[in-house]
């Protein structure tokens, strides 16, 4: 009898080494598959190996019937498939049951970004921040999201290394290992030597990233987003207040600027284009919305 572990841990081995991909998209790839295999044994009396397309479609009601977003779902699908491509290319498999099944229908969010007198309220309110440790840094850590448009884990891995002073470069490692090179804003060499400076002070040995904890450890995903909806509450009424509100703010702006739809897709490393025209779909619906509200005939 097979066992489904053996096969889900060698994909997640071929996933890191081979493709690139981040720890913490493994594990969430691990529980998929688990949840999957699960499924066949306990739902279908079926294994990983001996899985049909009718046992995707009757998984993707089961979870439906759990009130399972459709997004989930999705997610759920595309692991899925991308599973089975492996086992076919490791003869364990014929076919891929996933191939073919749609996708559910999803509600299509548009994020809207903060604007930009909302930001400058983040670099210009002295009394926003702090100026102790935690203060400087909260600023750094703001200016870095929005003014390189990086994620929450590239923001989080920053080393000093990354930064090109002489280029006025900053050296950024995406997903998959990716890296990029983003220009710059005027402003960061600033704020980026005031933090340093108290930085350096810290009474305690410290982690080699950036950005540190008062405990000199690097940082962590919940305390960045605790961070940023701590100041975005107190300086926008925008209903997304999270770390990627500020990186999509910084494609939008870049776009509605003028900058080339390439040339953004470049700097926020996206694979496709399609991923980065997200964001000209967000430009358009907030022109709508400013017209609606300044137009003599918008409304």
């Amino acid at each position: 009898m097979e066992s489904s572990a053996v096969y889900i841990d060698q994909f997640l081995a071929y996933l890191i080494a081979e493709r690139g991909y981040s720890p913490k998209t493994s594990v969430a790839y691990k529980k998929e598959l688990e949840r999957w295999a699960l499924y066949l044994r306990e739902e279908a009396d079926a294994s990983l190996k001996a899985a049909q397309k009718a046992h995707v479609k009757r998984y993707i009601v089961w979870r439906n019937k759990q009130g399972i977003s459709p997004r989930s779902i999705n997610r759920s699908l595309s692991c899925i498939r991308t599973f089975y491509k492996w086992a076919i290319r490791e003869a364990l498999v014929r076919e891929n049951p996933g191939q073919g099944v749609r996708s559910m229908k999803t509600a299509k969010k548009v994020v809207m970004s903060v604007p930009k007198d909302d930001l400058k309220a983040l670099v210009n309110d002295p009394d926003l921040f702090t100026t102790d440790f935690e203060g400087r840094r909260d600023q750094l850590l703001l200016l870095l999201l929005y003014g390189l448009g990086l994620r929450r884990a590239e923001v989080i891995s920053l080393t000093p290394a990354h930064f090109d002073w002489s280029r006025k470069l900053v050296r950024v490692i995406g997903k998959r290992n990716k890296e990029r090179q983003i220009p710059m804003p005027a402003l960061l060499e600033e704020y980026y030597l005031r933090y340093v400076e108290i930085r350096d002070q810290l009474p305690v040995r410290h982690d080699a990233t950036l950005l540190l904890t008062a405990k000199g450890k690097k940082l962590y995903d919940n305390l960045v987003y605790n961070r940023v909806l701590f100041y975005l509450n107190r300086t926008t009424s925008v209903v997304d207040k999270n770390p990627h509100a500020l990186r999509h703010s910084y494609a939008t702006h870049l776009l509605n600027a003028g900058v080339d739809i390439n040339t953004v897709k470049e700097l926020l490393g996206h694979e496709s284009l399609s991923s980065t025209q997200v964001y000209t779909t967000s430009s358009f619906e907030e022109l709508i919305k400013v017209y609606n509200q300044t137009h003599p005939k918008g409304s």
